[in-house]
């Protein structure tokens, strides 16, 4: 059986006209069964049957997400809505980190969840 390493940090790039960009990314890998369409899934927290890497990230609300995040499942990058009537890959459900799927998920999926900041002067 293969065995996936990632290795998740935060990394610094360069906007073109901001400066820098700083990107927390959070990595969850589904170990166990389907996940029904519209389940809340909490990605600091995803409870028995993830596997997690990176950094907790977090959106104080829903237009942060969809200004700041790229979601990716299976290296596809999702699109983003803020409700569940956008209709949407992929929306906010709560500040403390819940997104849901508009589809299922299942067994060995790879769900990549991307904050995109911009430091503050003083780091």
């Amino acid at each position: 059986m293969a065995q996936l390493s990632l290795i998740c940090r935060r990394e610094t790039t360069a906007a073109a006209a901001g400066g820098p960009v700083e990107v927390d990314r959070r990595v969850l890998v589904r170990t166990g069964g389907r996940i029904a369409a519209n389940t809340a899934i909490d990605i600091n927290d995803p409870g028995p049957g993830w596997d997690l890497l990176g950094v907790p990230v977090t959106f104080p609300g829903f237009t942060e997400f969809k200004e700041t995040a790229q979601v990716f499942r299976n290296g596809v990058i999702q699109l983003t809505g803020t409700s569940a009537s956008n209709d949407n890959d992929v929306y906010f459900v709560s500040a403390s980190g819940n997104i849901a799927f508009e589809y299922n998920l299942v067994r060995n999926d790879v769900v990549q969840v991307w904050k995109f900041t911009q430091p503050t002067p003083s780091g």
